[in-house]
């Protein structure tokens, strides 16, 4: 186990950031010119391809993604890690081996009328099974805080996507959906062989280790704790996608691509969200496993996050405009999507440094309670609001759920393991964005809408004051130290 992991926190974080940060500006220098050439039916369709592959991937993990995080760092020998490792990953590989051999065959034979073709169905199989090999390859990145890999493999997945789709598009300019799912399925594959190729110790199953006497987790208590994941994801996954289903449902391709297009703003937060996401975890459950009464670490993380992320967030509704120019004409309509939106990656950020208790103490029962109370609010929220609101229905239907699930999340984790977040703050600083949010889906820029931002941020800095002089000084102490090394060197 890594000792003072957490220590090193702001430089695995910058580490990870700055390979996410040319992620982001890749992606908006990228995506105009792609929404410019494929039109948002076809935009569209490439989303829903990826939702499908996304909900086959969390299903078919069957949640020994997460019982391989959790049992981790039981043990410090690498041979135990090893042998976690194949038993977490065996029985998803070959679960989606069979069902990729089901599709196929009665896509081909048309026993089954599947929304795509044959070609691009099989492709979809192919691209499942690659990011399900992939996902237990960077959760093994994450664990062994190999932070310069994670980084770079995500720069590679856009860059070599950028570099195969701009010159089929430019090229062919027809069939665009086969074209952006290959491109999709060729980049993932590489980077997976990286990923696999980098850390190759640790995946050579086949290799001799004569240590058979080394103890590892049953497959029985990995599957106690990994089935109500396999629930709680499918819900979850439901949840994520009831908007694109709803848009799909009582619309178009076009809306769909239209909305899906307002996400790629989104990922703005990718930034911050992928970056504390990807350390957080670990680094909580390495924390409770070697001193379970530290709660001073869970509270700092979660106020930090909170700031950060309520900042980005209406920042990011205050410019929307201007976000939305770079789409084209054609996606203008995302700038009124985008301000409910925000809450997506807020809440979900937070709400993994207040799930801890559900992860610590082995509740994983419970996330399936969330997920579905989550799932609910966005299923009565779409049917509700798409019908009369359209995409702006939908993304409003998407922000409550996901405050839903962040209080869900945190109510069940404090019940076994309780951490003072003083929410009073919080909710009230959730309350106000809300009130902004709504205001700017309905209302194009305005003065008012800046003097609504400048509010936020002033209630925010008054609620989260000793916070934000604690990150100032920390960051400060931190780059100090590094000018001083500099100079001496």
């Amino acid at each position: 186990m890594k000792k003072n992991v957490s220590n090193n926190f702001l430089k695995h974080f910058m580490v990870i950031g700055s390979g996410t940060l040319i992620n982001m500006i890749l992606g908006l220098l990228t995506t105009p010119i792609i929404t410019r050439i494929v039109n948002p039916v076809e935009y569209g369709k490439l989303s829903i391809f990826t939702m499908y592959s996304n909900i086959a991937l969390l299903v078919l993990c069957l949640g020994l993604d997460q019982a391989l995080v959790r049992y981790y760092y039981e043990n410090d020998d690498k041979i135990y890690k090893k042998k976690l490792l194949f038993k977490c990953i065996k029985l998803p590989v070959l679960v989606s081996i069979f069902i990729t051999v089901f599709v196929i065959l009665t896509s081909k034979f048309d026993i089954i009328n599947y929304e795509f073709d044959t070609l691009i169905m099989s492709l979809l199989c192919i691209y499942t099974i690659i990011q399900i090999i992939y996902r237990f390859s960077t959760a093994i990145v994450r664990l062994e805080y190999n932070t310069k890999l994670f980084s770079k493999l995500n720069v590679f997945l856009k860059l070599f996507y950028i570099i195969i789709v701009l010159p089929l598009v430019l090229i062919f300019q027809k069939n665009y959906l086969l074209l952006l799912v290959i491109a999709t399925v060729i980049s993932a594959f590489i980077c997976l062989i990286i990923s696999i190729t980098a850390q190759i110790k640790i995946w050579n199953f086949f290799e001799n280790d004569n240590s058979n006497n080394t103890k590892i987790i049953s497959e029985k208590k990995l599957l106690k704790y990994a089935y109500p994941y396999i629930i709680s994801m499918s819900i979850t996954t439901l949840f994520q996608a009831i908007d694109k289903i709803s848009l799909n449902y009582y619309y178009t391709y076009a809306e769909v691509g239209i909305y899906s297009s307002t996400m790629s703003l989104v990922h703005i937060f990718a930034i911050i969200q992928t970056t504390f996401n990807t350390l957080w975890m670990p680094m909580a459950i390495e924390n409770y496993t070697k001193n379970p009464d530290n709660k001073d670490f869970y509270q700092k993380g979660n106020k930090i996050i909170t700031i950060v992320m309520f900042f980005l967030g209406v920042t990011l509704i205050l410019v929307k405009d201007l976000f939305a120019v770079l789409l084209g004409t054609k996606y203008r309509e995302a700038a009124y999507i985008l301000p409910f939106l925000i809450f997506n990656p807020i809440m979900y950020t937070i709400s993994e440094t207040t799930v801890g208790g559900l992860v610590f103490k082995e509740k994983s029962k419970l996330q399936v309670i969330v997920a579905l109370g989550a799932c609910l609010t966005n299923i009565i929220g779409n049917f509700l609001l798409v019908p009369k609101f359209g995409c702006q229905g939908a993304a409003i239907s998407t922000g409550i759920s996901y405050i839903v699930f962040f209080t869900l999340r945190t109510i069940f984790a404090n019940k076994y393991y309780y951490i003072n977040f003083n929410l009073k703050k919080f909710y009230l600083l959730t309350f106000i964005t809300v009130l902004y949010a709504a205001y700017n889906t309905f209302i194009k820029f305005n003065f008012i809408s800046v003097i609504f931002y400048i509010i936020v941020c002033i209630v925010m800095i008054c609620l989260y004051k000793e916070t934000m002089i604690f990150t100032y000084n920390y960051i400060k102490k931190i780059i100090t130290k590094i000018l001083t090394r500099r100079n001496e060197k």
